[in-house]
This record gives structure tokens, sequence and C-alpha cells, in this order.
């Protein structure tokens, strides 16, 4: 089982701020928190973090989970 920590407007889209799921990528764990309300276009943009490693490009998306991973995903800041 992975461990999906959900942060910032990601958390507040889809009303939670943990999930546990089965996810071979961070692509599916991603897809599966789209399925519980988190806002798509959030998870696209969003900030990885593996066991604390961030994750950063494209590459991110096909970073291999292996079971007891804990991935956090927090939305980007923006402000002026």
């Amino acid at each position: 089982m992975i461990t999906i920590r959900l942060f910032g407007l990601i958390s507040e889209s889809c009303g939670q701020r943990m999930l546990t799921v089965e996810a071979k990528t961070v692509r599916e764990a991603l897809m599966l928190a789209a399925e519980t309300g988190a806002d798509e276009k959030l998870l696209r943009g969003t900030l990885v973090f593996v066991n604390g490693k961030p994750l950063a490009g494209a590459q991110r998306f096909r970073y291999r989970l292996s079971d007891g991973d804990e991935v956090a995903l927090l939305s980007p800041a923006g402000g002026g």
C-alpha cells in the first residue's frame, strides 16, 4: 500500500489529507487521488515528494513506487 499525503489546495479540493492506495507509479497515485475529487489541473502541476525526496520534471510521473512508500502532493504556491 502507498500512503498519499495531500496538502494545500489539493487537500481542500478532495476534502481529505491522506489516502491509502495501491499504485505502482506516481502517475497511478495521482489518478487515484483525482478519483477522490482532487482537482486534476492542480495535480498536473503538483510538487511531488516520495519518502521526503523531491521529484522534478516529467519523469516524476513515471517514478516507480514500492509498498510502504509515502507520496506527498503539494499544490504550487503563487503570490505577489
